[in-house]
């Protein structure tokens, strides 16, 4: 029996790995939260961060400039993702991907699935450190989607409460 080699396997991964390192643009009001959120993905060298947003305006003349693989919106400071910043930053960069974090249950329930079409890639409800954030930008950065578990369970249940809809209008 034949095995592979150390060198045929390298190659073999190498061609199906996944993407290791990241650009991200930061969008938040806050330069406080900005300067954290810097601060914790330093520490990780598969991150490297090109640039802050402070306004809508900001992120896309810096999503034109840099053109990172991920945005991270703080939502409780630069507001709730929207189709209207999404299309606008998509149609500047459409390879750019999206991660809300500190978003609410409610507008991932209302608006998820609206803004998959326009990047939104992940959500994040509860900020709790690097590892998880580090986590969700590599996931989403590799073009899956990343939901912390409150994500998943509101997006779980817009989907329950729209199925027990439309069986209630076809009963």
């Amino acid at each position: 029996m034949n095995f592979p080699t150390t060198k045929m396997v390298t190659k073999l991964w190498q061609r199906t790995s996944s993407k290791t390192n990241f650009t991200v643009l930061i969008a938040s009001k806050s330069p406080a939260i900005s300067a954290e959120l810097e601060k914790q993905l330093s520490s990780s060298k598969l991150v490297r961060v090109v640039g802050k947003a402070e306004e809508n305006e900001d992120a896309g003349l810096l999503t034109s400039e840099f053109r990172p693989d991920v945005l991270i919106i703080h939502a409780p400071t630069f507001g709730e993702p929207s189709v209207d910043l999404l299309s606008r930053l998509v149609h500047i960069h459409p390879e750019l991907k999206t991660l809300a974090l500190e978003c609410s249950p409610d507008h991932v329930r209302t608006c998820f699935i609206q803004l998959t079409a326009w990047g939104l890639r992940g959500c994040i409800c509860h900020w709790k450190g690097a590892n998880e954030l580090i986590r969700a930008i590599r996931t989403i950065g590799n073009g899956d989607v990343y939901l912390c578990p409150v994500a998943s369970h509101a997006l779980v249940d817009a989907y329950r409460d729209m199925i027990h809809q439309l069986l209630g209008e076809e009963a």
